[in-house]
């Protein structure tokens, strides 16, 4: 396996602790570049969308939590990359990968409900896509 750019999908929670160790490691490995996203959730059962006001308080929380998975990330003397973004993380984390093409994809994986399931969690939508190669950490 050679791999040179991993995405890690990053939202502070322990899955997504033990997905950043895992990419940490691999990247020490291979000498990998580590991008991690932190996408702010559009709720979309809202009826309206959200405020300015509200949407600038989920991405300072954003902006928080990369801040503190590169502290942990640089304290290996890795450089990572960070990217928030806003909407459906699913759909987001894919567009990302589409635009920078990771050779790995590392996700924290959650135990659903069969509601969530239905509804389609992240990992889902790399599942289904195909593109890339996939972890999910528990």
């Amino acid at each position: 396996m050679f791999v040179q750019r991993i995405l890690v999908g990053y939202d502070g929670k322990e899955q997504s602790e033990h997905a950043l160790e895992l990419a940490i490691d691999l990247s020490m490995q291979y000498n990998a570049e580590i991008h991690l996203a932190f996408i702010v959730h559009e709720p979309f059962q809202m009826a309206d969308p959200m405020s300015d006001e509200v949407n600038e308080s989920f991405v300072k929380i954003g902006q928080k939590t990369l801040s503190n998975a590169v502290r942990t990330v640089r304290k290996r003397s890795i450089i990572p990359v960070t990217h928030l973004e806003n909407g459906n993380p699913g759909k987001k984390l894919l567009e990302l990968a589409d635009k920078i093409k990771p050779d790995l994809v590392i996700l924290g994986m959650m135990k659903h409900s069969l509601y969530e399931k239905t509804l389609g969690s992240v990992s889902s939508y790399f599942l289904n896509s195909k593109q890339y190669p996939l972890i999910l950490v528990p």
